[in-house]
């Protein structure tokens, strides 16, 4: 063998063991905290800087619970406050500072029932007072049955937030397939209640504000038994854009049950739970005026916690996802090319954490960005501290 060829191999052998090497330390490492383990029974997840001192704090949605707790960050330490009390049955908050003070207030929904007929669902207004430590003043907004998201939105781009609510179902439990669920708006200040769309149909699961096109007018995602839709303001009137009819499968293993909005470079995709509470992980890549769909992984229990962020810094979302039934897992997946076409998946937690819900976030003040779970069965709240590579 020639000299120059033997060259031209062992180079070639030499970039295989660096492109193996750079591609196995391409996720960060993780190490798991457990912040809590007292909960009765985790939903969601909010971070949101509650007390201005510039870091995330975390509220904890414990659906079998009476109160509203929030966990202050005091890294490596954390603090529980409750922010609301006799608050049976929460199920669903989101936050936005309406009054500019530097404090969130925050919108929860409780007394949660799947039955609309046995659903309450009382929704309302959380405000502060001096001392955020100190339980917050309520004032009623509304009571919409099977209440199941609150989301604040900003359709127009001109920073006046409105309100979104979404019951679960329409009017009839066990839910018709084909009958409508409404999502309905408030304006703050006058709290009517307005109709922004009928189109969901059987279980509304999701509704998500995201900025499709990166400035300050938001669309919403929504997730239902009709799979995955893009609603956005246009003249004064909401349209309907189906992305995917999601699982092609009859009800109720069908459409689509979480979704989120993530980037590969400047390209989209949208990553998915499908069917509702299902056993799919979904990726979504655009295909010309349609959309490709790529499922990751299909042994999920109850799947539930979904979140999407660039956890490396290459510039291509990680989707974090997990579900809470039996043999729960938390894991993380990597696109293992530009396009997006094939994925390597990583456990993060096996059997440690029940999945309901995952926020990806700078906790610790070091500039990269850890994961925050929150368990329904396992009953804690861990963190997954971002070490690096």
């Amino acid at each position: 063998m020639k000299t120059a060829d033997r060259r031209l191999i062992w180079a070639y052998l030499a970039w295989l063991l660096i492109g193996t090497s750079l591609y196995a330390q391409d996720l960060p490492r993780f190490r798991a905290q457990v912040i809590t383990n007292e909960l009765k029974y985790g939903y969601q997840l909010i971070a949101a800087d509650l007390n201005k001192d510039g870091k995330k704090d975390l509220i904890a949605v414990d659906e079998r619970a009476t109160e509203l707790v929030w966990f202050e960050n005091r890294h490596p330490m954390w603090e529980r406050h409750v922010l609301a009390d006799n608050v049976p049955r929460p199920l669903n908050a989101d936050c936005w500072d309406m009054d500019g003070d530097g404090v969130p207030e925050v919108v929860l929904a409780y007394r949660f029932e799947p039955d609309p007929k046995k659903s309450v669902g009382n929704v309302v207004l959380l405000k502060s007072g001096p001392d955020v430590r100190q339980p917050w003043t309520a004032r009623e907004i509304d009571r919409v049955p099977t209440a199941h998201r609150v989301r604040w939105i900003d359709p127009q781009g001109n920073g006046k937030k409105v309100l979104l609510v979404g019951p679960m179902v329409g009017a009839k439990y066990p839910p018709d397939a084909n009958g409508p669920v409404p999502i309905y708006l408030y304006r703050p200040g006058e709290w009517k209640r307005q109709t922004l769309s009928t189109h969901p149909r059987g279980i509304l699961h999701a509704i998500n504000p995201v900025s499709w096109d990166g400035g300050t007018r938001q669309q919403l995602l929504t997730a239902c038994y009709l799979g995955l839709h893009r609603l956005e303001l246009r003249d004064g009137q909401w349209v309907v854009n189906l992305i995917s009819p999601g699982d092609p499968r009859p009800a109720p293993l069908c459409g689509s049950s979480e979704v989120r909005l993530g980037h590969l470079g400047q390209g989209r995709l949208l990553a998915a739970i499908e069917p509702w509470h299902g056993n799919q992980l979904v990726v979504y890549l655009p295909d010309g005026h349609s959309w490709q769909r790529l499922v990751l992984d299909d042994k999920m229990n109850n799947g539930h916690a979904l979140a999407v962020g660039d956890l490396n810094g290459d510039g291509r979302d990680e989707i974090v996802c997990g579900f809470r039934g039996k043999g729960c897992r938390l894991s993380l997946y990597r696109a293992a090319d530009a396009h997006g076409e094939r994925w390597h998946g990583t456990v993060l937690d096996d059997g440690g954490s029940a999945a309901a819900d995952a926020v990806i976030g700078d906790f610790t003040g070091d500039g990269q960005p850890d994961i925050a779970c929150i368990g329904a069965s396992t009953h804690n709240l861990k963190l997954y501290e971002n070490l690096g590579q």
